[in-house]
C-alpha cells in the first residue's frame, strides 16, 4: 500500500500550524500548508482508487493544510502591519513652526537687547526656533521651550560645576492628538556656545523632567537644569525629541539669559 503522501500531508500539516501561531513565520507556514494540502489530495486519490489505505489521515493532512494556509494569510498581514509601523517610527513624526508663536520679550529687559541675544545664538538654520517659539508636529503634538534663566542650585545638586553658569530651561509638551503620548523616553539635549554637550544638574528642588502618559488634551510642563562653562555660556542650544524613533527632534537657540 502507498500510505506514504498522506501520512506525510499531516506531518506537514501540523508543523504547517504550529508555525501559523507565530505570524513572522508566515512564509514558513505557506509552503508547508501548501505541500500539505498536494500530498492529502493525492493520498485520499489513492485511497478511494484502492492504493492506500490511510484515508482518514490524509484527510486531516489535507484539512490541517487548509488552515495553515488561513494563519499564513493571518500571519502575512499582521506582518507587514508591524513592519509598516516599524518604518513609520523610524521616519518619525515630522513638523514645523507654529506660526502664531513668537519668542516673547522677557520682562524687565529691553527687546532691542534681547534681539540681540537671540540673535547670537541663531545657528543660522532656519529650521531652528528661537527660545519662546513652538514646534507643531503633524500628529497635533506641539512643544515649547522657554528662555533660559539664571538660578543657583541647591546644597545638593549634581552635575554643577564651581565657576560655571547655571541656567534653567521650561519645556512645554501639548498634547493635540487623540491619544496619550509617551513622554518615557523623550530625550533633551544641551549644546553650550563653543557647540559642546552642557552638562545636566540634578537638583531635588527642580519640577521633575518630562516622563509617563500624557492624556489627549492636556499638557506636561517641565523643567531642565545645565551647568555652562562661563566662557561658553553666552548662548544655548536645546535640541527636544519627545518619543524616541517616533517623533523628529527639533532644536531652539538663543541667548542663555
Amino acid at each position: 500500500m502507498r500510505n506514504g503522501l498522506g501520512t506525510a500531508a499531516l506531518v506537514l500539516g501540523i508543523i504547517g500550524v504550529l508555525c501559523g501561531l507565530v505570524p513572522i513565520l508566515f512564509w514558513a507556514a505557506g509552503i508547508l500548508a501548501v505541500l500539505a494540502l498536494v500530498f492529502g489530495s493525492i493520498g485520499i486519490g489513492r485511497a478511494r482508487s484502492g492504493q492506500a489505505t490511510n484515508k482518514g489521515t490524509a484527510i486531516w493532512g489535507t484539512s490541517l493544510g487548509a488552515v495553515a494556509a488561513i494563519l499564513a494569510v493571518i500571519g502575512l498581514v499582521i506582518s507587514v502591519s508591524i513592519i509598516d509601523d516599524a518604518v513609520d517610527d523610524l521616519d518619525g513624526t515630522g513638523g514645523k513652526k507654529d506660526t502664531s508663536s513668537t519668542a516673547p520679550t522677557r520682562p524687565g529687559t529691553d527687546p532691542g537687547d534681547q534681539r540681540a541675544e537671540q540673535d547670537a545664538g541663531d545657528s543660522g538654520d532656519p529650521d531652528t526656533l528661537r527660545f519662546g517659539e513652538t514646534f507643531a508636529y503633524d500628529d497635533g503634538v506641539k512643544v515649547t521651550v522657554a528662555q533660559p534663566v539664571s538660578y543657583r542650585p541647591g546644597m545638593y545638586a549634581l552635575g554643577h560645576s564651581e565657576g560655571n553658569k547655571a541656567r534653567t530651561v521650561k519645556i512645554t509638551v501639548v498634547n493635540g492628538t487623540d491619544r496619550a503620548v509617551n513622554l518615557d523616553l523623550t530625550t533633551v539635549t544641551f549644546k553650550d556656545a563653543d557647540g559642546a554637550e552642557a552638562q545636566k544638574i540634578f537638583d531635588g528642588d527642580l519640577p521633575r523632567e518630562l516622563a509617563g502618559k500624557l492624556p489627549p488634551g492636556k499638557e506636561a510642563v517641565a523643567t531642565y537644569a545645565v551647568s555652562l562653562p562661563d566662557d561658553a555660556a553666552r548662548t544655548l542650544e536645546v535640541q527636544v525629541e519627545p518619543g524616541f524613533l517616533r517623533y523628529d527632534s527639533a532644536t531652539w537657540a538663543g541667548g542663555s539669559g
